[in-house]
């Protein structure tokens, strides 16, 4: 006997705060009613408001990240859900559980990759047995580099080579909100990580169990250096949460057995370079000081956890990462990918919505049938980076 269709598509879970709300909008106004679609989080009032808002297409589902139950009743009901209550080690375990456990498809925005290797450890095995397809990262973290990296791989595959280098440069303008803040308060300042009872990296652990042959070694960009070209490169934020995601699906992959992976910021000259280093610098320090932290939020320094850039900043927001592979053989190929708006909140909302489309609409053979705690590249893969690019984004080969 079949099992009942889900009332929904997609559930939006935490759709009332700042990329939340965004993601609710994008999904409005790009497809309205054509999917049947969901707001969910703790509030039922601000669900309502938020619902009327965007036109009333969407359902609305009580549930809070503690309620197991609450949760379950939510899971039921959907094909997909999309999560954007952060910061995820806090309030995503729960949620994450129930899914692997019900079967149901799972994306979400997190760039803690230390709680990603604990939902390996913890759901892998029962999510590949339910046919539950466990993809975080669906957002600014970590979408563009493994989607930029999947290219390079797949392009090099067409002559018979195989990935041994990756070289990236990202040119982006953001503004952060306090959410993400909120996220690097908790990652500096908590506690470290444990040592997986795996006996290895968790990102490198493969459907029998066993690490993956395909590793890679990470060598981002540390300080601002000059390029050839008269720019220079510099350390970026989030380079090793990307290379980590592009080591998962390298180990799923199998891009190459050996590769190296190094990303850096790019600037026009080295004097940019080095200031962009001595803010960030600063800001560090800031965040390591709960008492600066305090006093920096009161004087209106940093954004508070809900706030985050104005429209008008995020419309003038871009990323454009570009990529050059080297192969085994000798093979190069090199590739740009761009996302039009602000990438951490704007163009994050829509990754995440089509992240998890993807997978609620699924009709194509290319999205991997398995289930388990996988990435963009290695599950919705091809399929995702066509509906980026029927939205806004753009891709180019050379």
């Amino acid at each position: 006997m079949s099992l009942p269709t889900p009332k929904y598509d997609l559930v939006l879970f935490g759709a009332t705060g700042f990329t939340g709300r965004l993601a609710t909008a994008y999904i409005a106004e790009q497809y309205g009613s054509r999917v049947r679609w969901a707001v969910a989080g703790r509030s039922a009032d601000k669900l309502a408001a938020l619902a009327t808002e965007c036109g009333g297409d969407a359902g609305i589902i009580v549930a809070d990240s503690e309620d197991v139950a609450a949760l379950e009743q939510m899971v039921s009901q959907t094909k997909c859900v999309a999560s954007f209550a952060g910061p995820f080690a806090r309030y995503g375990s729960n949620l994450v559980a129930v899914c692997a456990k019900a079967g149901v498809d799972y994306v979400d925005i997190t760039g803690e990759i230390d709680w990603v290797r604990s939902m390996i450890e913890k759901h892998d095995d029962e999510a590949r047995e339910s046919g539950a397809r466990i993809v975080p990262l669906c957002g600014h973290d970590s979408v563009p580099w493994d989607l930029t990296t999947m290219a390079l791989a797949r392009e090099l595959r067409k002559t018979g080579d195989r990935l041994t280098t990756v070289e990236l440069w990202d040119r982006i303008r953001s503004a952060p909100s306090g959410g993400t803040l909120e996220t690097a308060l908790g990652i500096m300042n908590g506690a470290p990580a444990k040592k997986s009872a795996l006996g290895f990296d968790p990102l490198l652990k493969t459907a029998d169990g066993a690490p993956s042959a395909n590793k890679l070694t990470v060598n981002n960009v540390t300080r601002a250096t000059a390029e050839a070209d008269g720019g220079a490169r510099g350390f970026f934020v989030m380079a090793n949460v990307n290379a980590a995601t592009v080591k998962r699906s390298n180990a799923l992959l199998g891009y190459g057995e050996s590769v190296t992976y190094r990303e850096g910021q790019a600037f026009s000259s080295l004097g940019k370079a080095r200031k962009v280093e001595l803010v960030l610098l600063g800001l560090f320090l800031v965040l390591k000081s709960p008492p600066l932290t305090r006093l920096a939020r009161w004087a209106g320094w940093l954004p508070k956890p809900g706030d985050g850039p104005s429209e008008e900043t995020m419309r003038s927001g871009f990323l454009r990462v570009t990529g050059e592979a080297r192969g085994v053989n000798g093979g190069r190929a090199k590739a740009t990918l761009t996302f039009p708006t602000d990438p951490g909140y704007k163009d994050t909302a829509r990754m995440a919505v089509e992240a998890g489309l993807a997978l609620a609409l699924d009709e194509d053979q290319r999205i991997a049938a398995r289930g388990g705690v996988l990435t963009p590249a290695s599950c919705q893969g091809e399929v995702l980076l066509e509906r980026l690019l029927a939205t806004g984004s753009t891709l180019e080969i050379e």
